[in-house]
């Protein structure tokens, strides 16, 4: 799995930022890609120098630099003691937090980002402050998001048996099923599609039938029928998409699920029930994960869900990043649930 170049994991110390280490690792193994432990501090302030002191801005910024260096290097140690089996860096910057991963990370497309969150109020509320969320809207890499916090923590094992991909049927969403696929031949995971469609008390409730068919020249025989046919369209879809899962990347097992629950509660409830497993998801990148593909559903995926959520920007076309073209960007402008 190539396209992952290198994994970062920012960390800031405490016990919630490592909590994305465990996911780190796992897909470090699975790519096969190298880990760069990353923590930034910022420059020390003028009014923390004194002269007659001997306290001097040079020899205080090196005094940090040297401190976090010995904290990120007994972290390496330890993921080494772990027997993790890829070669780890650590890289210290000066600068806002938020600056320096971004900077970092937009050397090379192909790095993924893993970090984690409390999930408690949205992506605002994440580790490190509101860092997460700046860098979440900010980069164009991939990023894996970790939900830390839980009396019993996040639920990362050391295999990956489930990838679970949400659809909505716009070529969109589907950005997300290359990445899957690629996890899922490189692990031997099951791969999961769903997809959402209304039931008929939805329907009837939010439709106004008579005029639909009275002023729109349309029949639709009831909320139960256009319901019904909602859910095989969406099935036909989705096995289509599982057949080209299946022989672009040499799969057997993809199954594809259609829910009556809303979008955020079906894809959450697969991850609740699913054994090591990741939700992969497009998003709309720089628009922010506020503005992601299936409206918030994305931001409900990343609070809720106990499995971590990678989500994704830029195609992926033959195993490396391209960027979107005018049709592309189009489609992402107009593509609504």
């Amino acid at each position: 799995m190539a396209f992952f170049k290198s994994i970062i994991v920012p960390l800031d110390g405490s016990e919630l930022s490592a909590e994305a280490l465990p996911a780190a690792c796992l897909m470090a193994e699975v790519a096969g890609s190298p880990i760069t432990l990353l923590r930034s501090f910022e420059g020390v302030p003028q009014w923390h120098a004194d002269a007659d002191l001997g306290r001097f801005s040079g020899s205080l910024a090196l005094a940090e630099h040297d401190r976090i260096t010995a904290y990120l290097t007994a972290e390496k140690q330890r993921l080494q003691e772990l027997d993790v089996n890829v070669p780890i860096d650590v890289f210290v910057g000066e600068g806002r937090a938020e600056t320096v991963i971004t900077d970092l990370a937009g050397r090379e497309p192909e790095r993924l980002i893993v970090m984690s969150t409390h999930g408690r109020g949205g992506l605002s509320r994440m580790v490190m402050g509101s860092v997460t969320a700046r860098v979440v809207r900010s980069v164009s890499n991939p990023t894996l998001v970790v939900h830390g916090g839980s009396p019993v923590g996040p639920r990362v094992g050391r295999s990956l048996d489930n990838v679970i991909v949400p659809l909505d049927g716009s070529a969109f969403a589907e950005r997300s099923l290359a990445y899957a696929g690629e996890l899922a031949r490189a692990c031997g995971a099951q791969v999961v599609l769903v997809r959402s469609t209304r039931n008929a008390d939805y329907l009837r409730a939010h439709t106004q039938w008579t005029r639909l068919d009275d002023e729109g020249g349309f029949h639709f025989g009831g909320p139960a029928e256009m319901a019904s046919s909602m859910v095989a369209l969406s099935r036909e879809y989705m096995w289509r998409k599982a057949e080209e899962l299946e022989t672009r990347f040499g799969l057997s097992d993809v199954e594809a699920v259609n829910s009556l629950e809303e979008p955020a509660d079906a894809v959450v409830d697969l991850a609740r029930r699913s054994r090591n497993a990741v939700v992969v998801m497009a998003t709309r990148g720089r628009w922010g994960v506020g503005r992601a593909l299936l409206g918030s559903v994305a931001d409900q995926v990343v609070r809720r869900s106990p499995a971590p959520t990678l989500l994704v920007r830029a195609p992926l076309r033959g195993g490396k990043f391209a960027p979107a073209t005018a049709s592309e960007d189009q489609e992402r402008e107009l593509a609504r649930v």
